[in-house]
């Protein structure tokens, strides 16, 4: 649960943030808690962040994973380790032929470099630079995707339509592993 600052702390004028903490634990149908574990994808996908490296398990007064009586259910359309992986190829090959996902790598390598840095620079000539060269590298995406469109490039961000500014490849690639999954399953059963 995230608690607001501000209630408490309400003679300040700026936002504080908030505290989250842990008011119950969650148990998934087969009995096992999702603390320290989560839930493990069956399809994996690019990510900023290594699980191991982020989330409660690296607290220090994490919850312990444990495991209750599962429930009782019937399992529908159950996949195999074999479709998964079919699933996890297909995803693979157009994630490699996916434009947006070049932008994807492209930003890990970037955050992967920033992350361990501990220091800012107090020079605002720097930090500006740095902003500008960022817009410089959103507006040449959108550019990209306006041409793949065969739209007319703009020379602003704000001439630009929003779709072609806030894109989820993420989104639109989980979308066509459910698509692979019902034509796998519709294939199976003819």
């Amino acid at each position: 649960q995230h608690r607001g600052l501000a209630r408490r702390f309400d003679f300040y004028d700026n936002p504080l943030g908030s505290v989250q903490y842990t008011i119950a634990k969650f148990y998934r149908i087969d009995g096992g808690s999702t603390q320290l574990k989560g839930v493990q994808p069956d399809v994996v996908f690019p990510s900023f962040v290594e699980a191991s490296e982020w989330g409660e398990s690296k607290e220090d007064n994490a919850l312990p994973w444990d495991k209750i009586d599962k429930a009782t259910y019937s399992t529908v359309g159950n996949i195999n380790s074999a479709e998964v992986q079919e699933l996890q190829q297909q995803l693979n090959q157009r994630i490699e032929d996916d434009p947006e996902f070049s932008y994807v790598f492209e930003e890990i390598e970037r955050f992967r470099k920033e992350r361990d840095k501990t220091w800012v620079s107090l020079v605002l000539a720097e930090r500006e630079e740095k902003q500008e060269k960022q817009k410089a590298i959103q507006l040449e995406r959108v550019n990209e995707r306006l041409k793949r469109a065969g739209k007319k490039p703009v020379k602003d961000i704000e001439e630009a339509p929003e779709d072609f500014v806030e894109v989820d490849p993420y989104l639109d690639q989980a979308a066509l592993v459910a698509f692979d999954f019902i034509d796998d399953k519709q294939l199976a059963s003819n």
